[in-house]
C-alpha cells in the first residue's frame, strides 16, 4: 500500500506547532517555533504578516524535508489561535503589521468604537460575547483613527486567512475560525450583512465561508518553491485551535471535557444545544454542530501570558525552557496551600501580585501560581457540570504544562478526577489539523474515524484523595480571598 503522509499546523499567538504524521498514527517529525509579537507600547500588540509567514514556511520545509517523496504528503491543513486583523490593499499587502487579539488599545477609555453596539443581538448571531478586543473592535479602531488605511484597504480579513491565501491562493475562511471575526451569522453560516453595512465593508471585501476540513484549490508556486511541498499536496480548512485539539482528543460527546493551556487557558465541552451555552454566556464555536455537539467555551484569556510576564521578571533566565523547568521544580518543593499564598492572574493587578511575589518564598510563589489557575478552572469546570447536568466523560489536559508533572496532580486533585494527557498532548491542536486534512483527502471518512485510525495512547494521571480533600478548604479560602480584594 503507497505510504500516505498529512501535515498538520497549529498556528498559535506564541508559537506555530507542526506534525508529519502518516495516516495510519505514525508521527514522523514535529516541530515548533515560536513566534515575534510586536509592543510598539504598553498596551498594543502587533504581528508582522510578512515574517509570520517566513516561521511558517520555515516550519513546513523541516516536516517535508524528513521524507524521501513528498509527493506521498496528501493534505496539509491549517488550525490555530485567531483574532489577529489585518487590512490589505488591492494587491493583497498588509496595508500594516496585524492588530494581535491580545492588544488592549480598544480598551482605553474613550477608544471603545462600539458604544452603541447591540451586543446581545451580536452575541446570538455570532455566538462570542464582545470583549472589546478581537478583529471587531480593531476594525471599528481602525475605521476611527486610521481612516488613510480604512480607505486604502480592499480586503478584511484576519492574519490566518493571509496565509491560507499565500498557500493556496484563495480567500477562504472557516466557520470555526470565522467566530473570532464576529463578523459572521454562525447559526446560518454566512455573513453578518447587517453589521458589515455599518462598517461599510462589503462582503466580497472578505474571506469565502466554508466548513472545516474542506480541500479548496491547489497550492501556489511560491508555496512549492519555499517548502518543498508538491502540488498534488492539497491545502485544507482547519479550525480554531480548541476545537481542533478536541478533534486531535476525542472530546466528541455532552459530558466530555479538553482542558487546554497555552496563552490562555482553556476550557472546551460539547454541548447539544446551542441556547444553553448562550445563557451562561460561553463562547461557542460551530464544531459538529452540522450533525453533532456545538462547542462551548470558557476562557482564562491571557492568563498563559501573564504568568510568563511574572515568571520572566520574578525568574530571569537564559531561555524559556529553561524558566519552566526552575518553576516546575519550585512548585513541587511546596505543599498544598503553598503556605496559604494567593496569586490571581487573571482578576487581580499585575502591581499586586508583584508584591505577593517579593513576600513570600519562590517554592510558595510557584506553588500559588499553579494553584490558583487550576482553582478558576476548576470553578469553570463545576459551571460545565451544572450546564449539562453530566459530570462524567472523558477529562482531556493538552498544552505545554503537560510536561510537568507537578501542574497535572495539582489538576487532578483539585477537580478529584483522573485527568487524561494525550501523548503528544502539546501538538493536539495539529493533530486535530491533521484529522481535518485527512478528511478534506478523502484518507478519513469523518473526525471519528479519523482519531480512530490515529489511535495515539494516553496516560492517566489519578487524584490523590488525601490532596484533594485537603483542597476543598484551600480552594474555598482562595475564593473568599481573592473576592475580597476584588472589591
Amino acid at each position: 500500500m503507497p505510504k500516505k503522509y498529512l501535515i498538520g499546523m497549529d498556528l498559535g499567538t506564541s508559537s506555530i506547532k507542526a506534525v508529519l504524521c502518516k495516516s495510519d498514527g505514525k508521527i514522523i517529525a514535529k516541530e515548533s517555533a515560536e513566534t515575534t509579537i510586536i509592543k510598539p507600547s504598553t498596551c498594543e500588540a502587533e504581528i508582522d504578516p510578512e515574517q509570520y509567514f517566513l516561521e511558517f514556511t520555515g516550519l513546513v520545509k523541516s516536516l517535508v524535508s524528513q521524507i524521501n517523496d513528498p509527493k506521498e504528503i496528501k493534505a496539509i491543513c491549517l488550525s490555530g489561535a485567531t483574532g489577529n486583523t489585518i487590512l490589505l490593499d488591492h494587491a493583497n499587502k498588509p496595508l500594516a503589521r496585524a492588530i494581535s487579539w491580545l492588544d488592549t488599545r480598544t480598551l482605553i477609555e474613550g477608544e471603545d468604537p462600539w458604544t452603541d453596539l447591540d451586543r446581545k443581538q451580536l452575541y446570538q448571531k455570532n455566538g462570542w460575547p464582545y470583549f472589546g478586543t478581537f478583529p471587531l473592535a480593531h476594525l471599528g479602531w481602525l475605521k476611527k483613527n486610521k481612516p488613510e488605511l480604512w480607505k486604502e484597504a480592499r480586503r478584511f480579513a484576519m492574519l490566518h486567512d493571509f496565509i491560507f491565501e499565500k498557500l493556496c491562493g484563495l480567500w477562504i475562511i472557516d466557520h470555526s475560525k470565522a467566530t473570532t471575526f464576529y463578523l459572521q451569522d454562525q447559526v446560518q453560516r454566512k455573513w453578518n450583512l447587517e453589521l458589515l453595512s455599518t462598517l461599510g465593508i462589503k462582503k466580497s471585501q472578505l474571506p469565502q465561508l466554508c466548513e472545516s476540513g474542506k480541500a479548496c484549490g491547489s497550492l501556489t508556486p511560491e508555496i512549492c518553491e519555499l517548502t518543498g511541498l508538491p502540488t498534488t499536496t492539497m491545502p485544507v480548512t482547519g479550525s480554531f485551535d480548541h476545537p481542533s485539539a478536541a478533534r486531535g482528543t476525542g472530546v466528541w460527546e455532552e459530558g466530555d471535557l479538553l482542558i487546554s493551556a497555552g496563552t490562555s487557558w482553556v476550557v472546551f465541552t460539547p454541548v447539544e444545544n446551542r441556547e444553553i451555552a448562550l445563557k451562561e454566556n460561553m463562547l461557542i464555536d460551530p464544531f459538529l454542530s452540522t450533525n453533532g455537539c456545538w462547542g462551548a467555551i470558557f476562557a482564562l484569556t491571557a492568563v498563559g501570558e501573564k504568568l510568563h510576564k511574572l515568571l520572566a521578571k520574578a525568574f530571569p533566565s537564559k531561555s524559556n525552557e529553561a524558566m519552566y523547568e526552575h518553576f516546575n521544580s519550585l512548585a513541587m518543593e511546596a505543599e498544598p496551600g503553598a503556605g496559604g499564598t494567593i496569586v490571581n492572574l487573571l482578576d487581580h493587578t499585575e502591581e499586586a501580585n508583584w508584591k505577593i511575589a517579593q513576600s513570600c518564598t519562590p517554592q510558595q510563589l510557584c506553588r500559588a501560581l499553579m494553584e490558583g489557575i487550576v482553582f478558576q478552572i476548576a470553578q469553570r469546570v463545576e459551571q460545565v457540570n451544572l450546564l449539562t447536568g453530566r459530570s462524567s466523560g472523558k477529562l482531556i489536559f493538552t498544552g505545554g504544562p503537560t510536561k510537568s508533572a507537578i501542574w497535572t496532580s495539582i489538576l487532578a486533585d483539585v477537580l478529584n478526577r483522573p485527568v487524561s494527557i494525550p501523548k503528544d498532548g502539546e501538538y493536539a491542536g495539529a493533530m486535530g489539523a491533521v484529522i481535518l486534512g485527512g478528511m478534506g483527502c478523502g484518507i478519513y471518512s469523518d473526525e471519528r474515524d479519523g482519531f480512530n485510525q490515529l489511535k495515539h495512547p494516553f496516560t492517566t494521571t489519578q487524584p490523590d484523595p488525601a490532596c484533594s480533600d485537603a483542597y476543598i478548604e484551600i480552594q474555598r479560602h482562595f475564593h473568599e480571598e481573592t473576592a475580597m480584594v476584588s472589591q
